[in-house]
């Protein structure tokens, strides 16, 4: 079976030579719209014309350096993001047990699923969504909070496209594991996520275990199967 490294290197790659097809017809355009030759803007941007040429080509063994002066010299500027796209799977990442945790203590009322994607033609997906016939919960499960506000950023995004195709209210729930460091975590970062998710876990908790509507997003520490979640607050 592949690993999602290999499929994560597939789709890295393709995305690259998208990408250089992509720089090699906006380059051309630029150029052509600044009544340049591959030749002049060669000679502005320190490379060769074979290199332009190679450029506007969508060949892509061209440097980052290179592409940014080919950019510079048609009085362009070449730009760089990230964009949250698929997440690592569940039981890649080691996060379904954290979902099987929640599942397990989840009422009836709710109907729980795994790795729902967001949209048609969209590679994310919520890692769990409990749903009931008067809201949707999205929890998305994170191990760790290495950049709390991006990681948060990421979460509001992915709820957002999913709302847009779901008649009722959609509620952000982050789960985390119920861990004496997690809780030291987010206690230094106690006024991001109070801003953020106003609904306590201790409440989260009681809406999953009783299929009461949560009305509001959410944190959500998570304990052990074999432990109780009455008293995470």
């Amino acid at each position: 079976m592949r690993t999602y490294r290999s499929r994560a290197r597939d789709r890295g790659s393709a995305r690259a030579r998208q990408l250089a097809m992509t720089f090699g017809r906006e380059l051309r355009m630029a150029r052509t719209t600044a009544g340049l030759t591959q030749s002049q803007v060669g000679r502005m941007a320190g490379v060769s014309q074979q290199a332009v040429s190679l450029a506007e080509a969508g060949v892509g063994e061209i440097t980052l350096p290179a592409r940014c002066q080919m950019a510079a010299a048609c009085g362009t500027e070449l730009g760089w993001r990230l964009y949250p796209t698929a997440t690592i799977r569940l039981r890649d990442s080691g996060q379904l047990a954290i979902a099987q945790a929640i599942v397990t203590r989840t009422h009836s009322t709710w109907q729980p699923r795994l790795e729902v994607p967001i949209a048609i033609g969209d590679l994310r997906a919520a890692d769990l969504m409990l749903a009931s016939a008067e809201e949707v919960v999205h929890i998305e499960i994170e191990r760790l909070l290495v950049d709390a506000q991006a990681q948060i950023r990421a979460a509001q995004l992915k709820r957002a496209a999913f709302a847009e195709r779901e008649a009722r209210p959609v509620r952000l729930v982050i789960a985390v594991a119920d861990t004496r460091s997690t809780r030291a975590q987010i206690a230094g970062i106690r006024s991001v996520i109070q801003a953020a998710f106003p609904i306590s876990s201790r409440r989260t908790w009681t809406s999953i275990r009783t299929g009461t509507p949560v009305g509001g997003d959410g944190l959500l520490f998570v304990p052990r199967l074999s432990a109780t979640p009455a008293d995470a607050g």
